[in-house]
């Protein structure tokens, strides 16, 4: 279950349910951990047994200096319906995915080429695309996909994106993910319990409810989770039995090995080394106060969204 997104999901699910009337677009963004890549599965669950194809991409850091690398992935179980389409748009498609880029004068063209095979393949049936993290990618992909998610209003097709909490897209409605309140972080770690008890058993009792975490510690975990879902499961799949009953010493913060901690490493990264050099100074100054390497953090993160959004945002 995703805790605390029944609005995105119900907002989602109109989307697909109304595909065949004329489709739409949706841009999720929000903090790593906070549910995005877990609603595009939401997504791709809610079309499961009807006559709908779904195209799944995600943007690739390793890819990103690559022109299209991220279209080409996407695009790739259509590319046989490209003969459909107009010759001039059928060989623009074909240079910039077959990695010969394409000429700025002729990107009018190339988005057209795209439009016009989603258009092609959504003839036979309705068309769910989803593209993850598409700011991780190549800037040229995620401009393109923004372009076709705009003119999507009488075609049987839905567009998908996730990105990070700076980005945005001109023209395409957006939903910023918010923290979990306490009862929803605590329906999290509830469930997080229950999985490891799965895990850790043969045999479960389904009809037995769920071990429930102490109050406090469910209070205590909720703040050092930020309300953050992927945070809240990295605590608890840590945690021992006593810690789980309030006996032992609960974590200060995350842990640094959890999903969480490597997406950050992975952002942390990518930034230059000027700034990380700032961002550990930030980390190191205990006058400055808790939440010192937090807004450090979020400042350089901004900084790079904003180095790269006019790429691929417009």
């Amino acid at each position: 279950m995703l805790r605390g997104r029944d609005d995105e999901c119900r907002t989602i699910q109109g989307l697909l349910d109304a595909i065949t009337d004329g489709g739409g677009s949706l841009l999720v963004h929000g903090e790593p951990g906070s549910g995005r890549t877990a609603l595009l599965g939401h997504a791709h669950r809610h079309v499961e047994g009807r006559t709908t194809t779904v195209l799944a991409g995600a943007g690739l850091a390793e890819e990103a200096a690559l022109p299209y690398a991220g279209l080409q992935r996407l695009l790739d179980p259509l590319l046989d319906r490209a003969a459909a389409l107009p010759k001039e748009q059928r060989h623009l498609l074909r240079r910039a995915l077959g990695g010969e880029d394409c000429p700025n004068g002729r990107q009018l063209a190339l988005s057209m080429a795209v439009l016009g095979l989603l258009a092609v393949a959504a003839r036979d049936r309705p068309l769910l695309v989803t593209m993850d993290d598409v700011d991780l990618g190549d800037p040229q992909t995620g401009r393109v996909l923004a372009f076709a998610a705009r003119r999507l209003r009488r075609l049987p097709v839905v567009v998908l994106l996730t990105a990070d909490v700076t980005a945005t897209i001109d023209g395409i409605a957006a939903h910023r993910l918010r923290p979990l309140t306490e009862r929803e972080s605590a329906a999290v770690l509830t469930d997080r319990l229950r999985l490891r008890s799965q895990r850790q058993c043969d045999v479960v009792d389904a009809d037995r409810p769920p071990e429930r975490p102490a109050p406090p510690v469910v209070a205590a975990l909720g703040v050092v989770g930020g309300g953050n879902p992927q945070a809240l499961a990295d605590l608890a799949d840590v945690l021992t039995p006593g810690q789980w009953r309030g006996e032992e010493r609960l974590p200060t913060v995350p842990p640094t090995d959890g999903a969480l901690g490597r997406a950050y490493r992975t952002r942390l990264d990518r930034l230059p080394p000027s700034t990380r050099r700032l961002l550990l100074l930030a980390a190191l100054d205990e006058e400055s106060g808790p939440g010192a390497p937090t807004r450090a953090t979020r400042a350089a993160v901004e900084a790079l969204a904003r180095r790269r959004s006019p790429a691929w945002s417009a």
